[in-house]
C-alpha cells in the first residue's frame, strides 16, 4: 500500500486548518503532483483511490494519467477530518477564539469541534477503508496507492503499524511525501515513510 498527501494548497501555505473545504492545489502543488507521478512510474501501481475533495482528486488524477490512464476512485473515508468552527483558522487562531480546544482533541478521540468530527470517527471510516482493501487484495502482489490527507494517513499508518493513540502526530507528512507499507499474510512492513525525495526543487 502507498500512502501519500495531496499537493500544496493555498491553505497550506497560509497555515489554515482544511478540513473538509474544497480548497485546490496551487500551481506548485500540481508540479509536486506531476514530480510523484513520475517517481510512481517504475513502481507497478495497479489501483488509486482517493479522497474525493478536490485537493486529493486532483492529486490522484494527475498519477493516474501518468501512469497510463489509471482511473482513481474516489472513497470517503479517505476524506479529511471534518475540523467544524476551526476550518480557515490557523493554529494560532484556533488557541485564541477555543482555548484548550487542541489539547482536548489530542487527548480525547472522543472530542470533536463544533460542527467537526472526531478523531474516533475517523479511525472508524478509516478502519472500515482498511479492512474492505486488504480483504480484497490480501492474497494478490497489486500495488495500491491511497491519496488523502495528513490525518487519514496517520490513521492508517498508526492503525497498520499497531501504534498506540498518542502516535498520530510523531511523524512528519509532507505534501505528496510517499509511504509504503507492505502487507504479507497480513502482517505490515513499513517500507517507507514520507519520502521527498522525488521533489527535488519544485
Amino acid at each position: 500500500i502507498y500512502l501519500t498527501r495531496h499537493g500544496e494548497t493555498l491553505w497550506n501555505l497560509q497555515g489554515k486548518t482544511q478540513g473538509s473545504e474544497d480548497i485546490p492545489l496551487t500551481e506548485k502543488g500540481i508540479r509536486q503532483a506531476e514530480a510523484l507521478a513520475e517517481r510512481l512510474e517504475r513502481e507497478g501501481i495497479s489501483k488509486i483511490y482517493s479522497s474525493g475533495l478536490k485537493r486529493a482528486f486532483q492529486t490522484a488524477s494527475i498519477i493516474g494519467n501518468k501512469l497510463g490512464g489509471i482511473h482513481a476512485e474516489k472513497r470517503h473515508e479517505l476524506k479529511e477530518v471534518n475540523f467544524g468552527v476551526w476550518e480557515g483558522l490557523t493554529r494560532q487562531e484556533i488557541d485564541t477564539n477555543y482555548p484548550g480546544q487542541l489539547e482536548s482533541y489530542r487527548s480525547d478521540f472522543e472530542f470533536s469541534p463544533k460542527d467537526g468530527e472526531s478523531l474516533s470517527s475517523l479511525q472508524n471510516r478509516i478502519q472500515k477503508c482498511l479492512e474492505s482493501i486488504i480483504d480484497y487484495y490480501g492474497d494478490t502482489e497489486d500495488r495500491i496507492l491511497l491519496v488523502a490527507h495528513a490525518y487519514p494517513i496517520r490513521m492508517i499508518i498508526m492503525e497498520l503499524m499497531g501504534m498506540p493513540k498518542e502516535h498520530l502526530w510523531r511523524y512528519q507528512l509532507s505534501n505528496t511525501g510517499i509511504s509504503i507499507i507492505r502487507i504479507e499474510s497480513k502482517s505490515p512492513y513499513l517500507l517507507c515513510l514520507n519520502d521527498t525525495t522525488h521533489l527535488g526543487k519544485t
